[in-house]
């Protein structure tokens, strides 16, 4: 089991010291004025970009776009050093014609991670060792094992909300793809040294969202799941006579691939240090200079242009794990009542559900009836944050939603969202409407959420932030006391349930129920199961067909 927490150290991963000299000019561009001129600044956020569009743009075509990783030696906040010499190289006029694209280049202070991704980078401390990892990773994977260490003492260390490739994802779904025309299944990440370690960084967090990626003198370390980036077009690129990053941090991740059968290519320049010249210039292999290309299955193109490769590539739909699937595959052949499916949130939306993760869960009845069927949410609670989507869905079909609605075997449908942090009731207000817009099978009279511990508050939020929405609800397990306004709830039949002995979630719970009793909710029932604790009672909260049947008894009609 891996820390789900983000990887600061990346920021130390290749020091200004080590970078080329030309990098090494203070605040001024390592491109020509002319390149400086056509990528046009730029700021949201915080996050300082610069961005060059097409050439001859027209506002009304469709373009795709590359993702430009700056190394260590771009770092900073003066919005002029994040241009390096790809950047130059991107401007030259026949390739611009030959392939138009939009080219954002943003600029890290620190290093390229997610902060609000669910796949952090970091191991467990203790699970990894220096002697176990090949001896050229070892100057840089010390720093992140020593990181993981100190974080997990501290959970709320802030280096860990550092990284900024969160923000300029955002700034893609939520400002560039709705002022321009960009085609969300032909986006490109590539970068060099900081840059390629950020490119790895950016597809394990993200697969879905990038078409193909060209990490360069990169880092990817042998604890991350290989099998997330595996369908996801890569070429790699590495000098082996690498100085700075030793050549096995593109070698190792490589071989792991092969044995994967990834969709990915490792072009290997012998002789050849820490530079991005033939990587982003790469036209073909050439045997007697070393420079020479393998591929670790069949599947990747062989097109041996670097950029007509890249712009050749587009995203093919959802990757899911292969660990997930399995774990799907093995939930529905156990299952006889319900059919379970998993939902991925588009790119757009993804930036409106704040700490929902990229995949849901959704279950069907196993023989669907005709006509409009009731919508059960249910929350999960904070033992899920730090879990991946596939140990929350093994976890939801023994302990939580999936398993309940396997048990109670209703016409209904039953939807789970998961989380990172805190329940949210705006985040889930849009995913709800979402929800409603694409699946016309729901019927809207009969919406409902419950949940257990933090589900229990987030249920509790959500309907006193939207009453309306829904016919019942079954906030749980959570110490509600003083909080909420009753008086909003008076006709939204509630049950409110807690372990018998789960301290102040229990009593929390019944001052609930009688807050709501007081306000003149006549439709409030209570349950406290006698001698729980925590998870007895969330055992039980979940295995309540009762419950069930009492919330589809209810309809906003009514």
């Amino acid at each position: 089991m891996r820390i789900h927490l983000p990887l600061t150290a990346l920021a130390l991963l290749i020091t200004p010291l080590s970078a080329p000299a030309q990098n090494q000019r203070g605040p001024k561009p390592a491109v020509s004025p002319e390149t400086l001129a056509l990528y046009e600044p730029g700021e949201f956020k915080g996050v300082k970009y610069r961005l060059m569009k097409p050439i001859d743009f027209d506002p009304e075509k469709t373009y795709p776009l590359i993702l430009s990783l700056h190394g260590a030696g771009g770092r900073g906040t003066n919005n002029i050093k994040n241009l390096r010499n790809w950047n130059e190289w991107l401007t030259d006029e026949a390739l611009r014609r030959k392939h138009p694209c939009f080219v954002l280049a943003p600029q890290s202070p620190t290093s390229w991670f997610d902060p609000s991704s669910e796949h952090g980078l970091l191991p467990e401390p203790g699970s990894v060792s220096l002697e176990d990892l090949p001896e050229g990773m070892r100057k840089f994977a010390h720093r992140s094992l020593d990181l993981a260490a100190e974080v997990a003492e501290n959970p709320d260390d802030p280096r860990l909300k550092e990284g900024v490739l969160g923000k300029v994802l955002e700034y893609i779904d939520t400002e560039l793809t709705v002022k321009y025309k960009i085609d969300a299944d032909r986006v490109y990440c590539l970068g060099h040294s900081m840059g390629g370690a950020g490119t790895f960084t950016a597809v394990y967090q993200h697969p879905n969202r990038f078409a193909a990626a060209i990490p360069s003198a990169g880092i990817f370390f042998p604890w991350l799941d290989a099998g997330r980036i595996a369908d996801v077009p890569l070429w790699i690129f590495h000098g082996n006579d690498d100085k700075v990053v030793n050549y096995v941090g593109s070698r190792n991740p490589f071989e792991r691939l092969q044995r994967l059968g990834a969709n990915t290519k490792l072009t290997t320049v012998t002789g050849v240090g820490h530079a991005a010249t033939l990587s982003f210039n790469y036209t073909g292999d050439d045997p007697e200079k070393g420079y020479l290309t393998e591929y670790a299955s069949d599947r990747p193109d062989k097109t041996d242009d670097v950029w007509d490769w890249l712009f050749r590539q587009k995203r093919s739909g959802m990757t899911v794990d292969t660990a997930l699937n399995e774990t799907l595959s093995e939930i529905n052949d156990r299952f006889e009542n319900t059919e379970v499916q998993l939902i991925e949130w588009p790119d757009k939306l993804q930036r409106k559900l704040g700490n929902l993760k990229e995949i849901a869960f959704v279950a069907y009845p196993a023989k669907k009836p005709k006509g409009k069927m009731p919508l059960l949410i249910s929350l999960h609670g904070a033992g899920g944050k730090k879990l991946t989507v596939e140990q929350q869905l093994a976890r939801s079909a023994e302990v939580k939603g999936l398993g309940l609605a396997e048990l109670a075997g209703k016409d209904l449908i039953f939807l789970e969202p998961n989380s990172s942090d805190s329940w949210d009731a705006a985040s889930l207000n849009s995913m709800l409407d979402h929800v409603l817009k694409t699946h016309d099978d729901i019927d809207e009279n009969r919406i409902y959420v419950m949940g257990h511990s933090m589900g229990g508050w987030g249920t509790w939020a959500w309907i006193n932030e939207s009453p309306d929405r829904f016919a019942a609800a079954a906030p749980c397990g959570f110490p509600a006391d003083e909080t909420g306004d009753p008086a909003l709830l008076v006709n939204l039949p509630i049950w409110g349930m807690a372990g018998g002995d789960d301290g102040t979630r229990t009593a929390g719970v019944k001052r609930m129920v009688e807050r709501l009793r007081a306000a003149g909710n006549g439709k409030v029932k209570h349950t406290e199961f006698a001698g729980a604790n925590h998870s007895e009672g969330n055992a039980a909260v979940f295995s309540s067909v009762e419950l069930v049947d009492w919330m589809l008894g209810f309809s906003k009609r009514d």
